[in-house]
């Protein structure tokens, strides 16, 4: 399946059902209002063949700041971020995938897709690192895939520095 991103639109909310009402409510109330707010982005996949209006999958990424304490000290070392009171970052706060397109490897491209514009990104507005908060087993491991890891132990919070994110892509470029 060929996918096709585009930001949040006249797509069909009512139909999309990955299984977690919360999240399901996220995207059918809430993702248009912080989106016209400007609060955060929702980006939606659709099959590229498709109907588009049909979601297959979405993510939303919301600007974050890490403050005081909670970006560990490994992670400062690594992003030299040093002292610094404020440091900016990155939330992917919401990621689904449309119950009938489950299991197919969607999650995959979705998390993907969020790195890579993130990535893109961090030379404009500054990111260091990116954080989630996975609901589930199945979605930690997801993003451990994307070496992303536990902010501090026994947290269910997690974190990769965008250092690590632009070095995966630039290998990644060079394989192919």
């Amino acid at each position: 399946m060929r996918f096709r991103f585009e930001p949040l639109g006249d797509h069909d909310r009512a139909a999309f059902s990955c299984g977690n009402e919360n999240i399901d409510r996220f995207l059918r109330t809430t993702a248009s209002q912080h989106q016209d707010r400007r609060i955060a982005k929702t980006m939606i996949a659709v099959d590229a063949d498709g109907d588009p209006r049909q979601i297959v999958g979405f993510y939303t990424v919301i600007p974050h700041e890490f403050r005081g304490e909670e970006l560990p000290d490994p992670f400062r070392k690594a992003t030299r971020a040093g002292r610094l009171s404020a440091v900016p970052g990155a939330l992917l706060a919401q990621l689904a995938v449309n119950a009938p397109f489950q299991g197919q490897g969607v999650g995959k491209v979705l998390v993907k897709h969020a790195l890579l514009r993130i990535a893109g990104l961090a030379d404009d507005w500054g990111c260091a690192a990116v954080v989630t908060d996975p609901i589930d087993d199945r979605a930690r491991s997801l993003y451990r895939g994307f070496d992303f890891e536990p902010l501090r132990e026994g947290s269910n919070r997690m974190i990769v520095a965008t250092k690590t994110l632009i070095a995966a892509i630039e290998r990644s470029r060079m394989r192919g």
